[in-house]
């Protein structure tokens, strides 16, 4: 009888002991987002958007929220591994094609602003509006990329129409200012 006493007491120890560990084993299921700086956020992803991944950091209840394009890949705690973009790397004015005008200042969560950098077409000048812009859009990606900046976000534009002159060509200039970000 003591025999099967101590039995049932090892059995329920035991058994004790696996539910335990499995339990631990499954609230320990964690995902982790491998940043473009080669930093790592640890905690649960809680949904992907496309342009914004939310998540809440281990131990924490309030949801945040990063770009894309800071985030380099996220290892699920179920094993998945998902790439979300790819490093974008700027060496200097020549790369000034690789940078990328984000189109909402949400894109920019999670990256660093480093500067505002600003361009303008000249006062006359032989560009439609279109072709204005279009030039202004690449001084502005060219003095990014001279400040390696792969990201640029738009805070200021305009186009003044210069009454009296011809409408179309260079009776436009176009002015934008931007912020550069990096990872």
């Amino acid at each position: 009888m003591k025999v099967k006493n101590n039995m049932n007491k090892l059995t329920f120890f035991i058994a004790s002991l696996l539910l335990t560990c499995f339990t631990q084993a499954a609230f320990a299921m964690e995902d982790t987002l491998i940043m473009h700086n080669g930093s790592k956020v640890i905690g649960e992803v809680v949904n992907i958007k496309s342009f914004m991944v939310s998540f809440k950091y281990k131990n924490e209840t309030s949801v945040q929220e990063l770009s894309h394009y800071a985030i380099e890949k996220i290892h699920f705690g179920s094993g998945r591994v998902q790439t979300l973009t790819e490093k974008v790397t700027i060496n200097g004015e020549e790369d000034w094609e690789k940078v990328t005008i984000l189109e909402d200042k949400e894109q920019s969560a999670g990256l660093k602003r480093k500067g505002e950098i600003s361009a303008r077409t000249r006062f006359l000048n032989l560009h439609s509006a279109y072709s204005g812009n279009i030039k202004v859009a690449e001084n502005l990606k060219r003095e990014a990329a001279k400040q390696k900046c792969p990201f640029l976000l738009i805070s200021f534009e305009r186009a003044t129409v210069y009454n009296g002159l011809i409408k179309s060509w260079g009776a436009i200039q176009e002015i934008k200012r931007a912020f550069c970000y990096q990872y």
